[in-house]
């Protein structure tokens, strides 16, 4: 028996081989494991700067709120309109959100603005604090950091002051300028020893860190508020 040899047509294809497909199949998930490595990379990036956008937010929006408060702080009839000022806390009397603001000669209440953390801490967190019963807000605030949590009103978060520049070497939240009691314009952490009535400016500067837990990324706010009425209403 003759057997009949064909040849095969010039141009004709051949099938692909193994070690072809694997090679295809190997380029093919580097190329999509550089894509996808791009995508998360991306969608990192896209929620880092969405996040520290979000933070910038508010932080400018808690220190325009206390501005406008402490600038709008006002005589009562129990005291002058500043009855506390330390470097991590300020007290004063305002019908600020007050039910029935709108009724005339309606009596203050006490308001503060307190800066909380914990010794050593990086970062710590701003409540606003009202007196809420009408007998001062010592029971709001108390000794127990806890009850400013269960009280208060989380006005910003992350904030650094307390380990700025160091944990030993603090930036004050507040410092206030007064005249002291020889008659001289001063700017001090600490309240007059005269009178609180003599302060004439509280300056706010508030630090907080856009990326916690990460490499830092801090924003420094500062502003000036110049209570209108620092003395006690007749």
């Amino acid at each position: 028996m003759i057997r009949r040899l064909t040849r095969r047509p010039a141009g004709a294809q051949r099938g692909i081989s193994m070690v072809e497909l694997l090679i295809a199949m190997s380029i093919l998930a580097v190329v999509t494991s550089m894509i996808l490595m791009s995508w998360v990379s991306l969608q990192k990036s896209y929620a880092q700067t969405s996040h520290a956008s979000q933070s910038r937010e508010f932080a400018r929006d808690a220190v325009a709120r206390i501005t406008q408060e402490t600038r709008d702080a006002q005589g009562s009839n129990q005291g002058s309109a500043i009855t506390e000022a330390e470097r991590w806390k300020v007290v004063f009397y305002s019908t600020y959100n007050q039910a029935g603001s709108d009724v005339p000669n309606l009596e203050p209440r006490q308001t503060a603005f307190v800066y909380r953390f914990v010794s050593g801490a990086a970062s710590g967190k701003i409540y606003r604090v009202v007196d809420a019963n009408g007998n001062g807000l010592s029971d709001e605030l108390g000794i127990n950091d806890s009850l400013v949590a269960t009280n208060g009103r989380l006005v910003v978060d992350n904030v650094v002051n307390c380990s700025n520049p160091t944990t030993t070497n603090q930036t004050s939240l507040f410092t206030y300028s007064y005249y002291d009691s020889g008659g001289v314009y001063t700017t001090s952490c600490k309240p007059p020893a005269s009178s609180l009535t003599t302060i004439r400016a509280v300056h706010i500067r508030v630090l907080v860190d856009l990326n916690p837990g990460k490499s830092p990324v801090y924003m420094d706010l500062q502003t000036t508020a110049q209570p209108r009425n620092m003395r006690p209403a007749t």
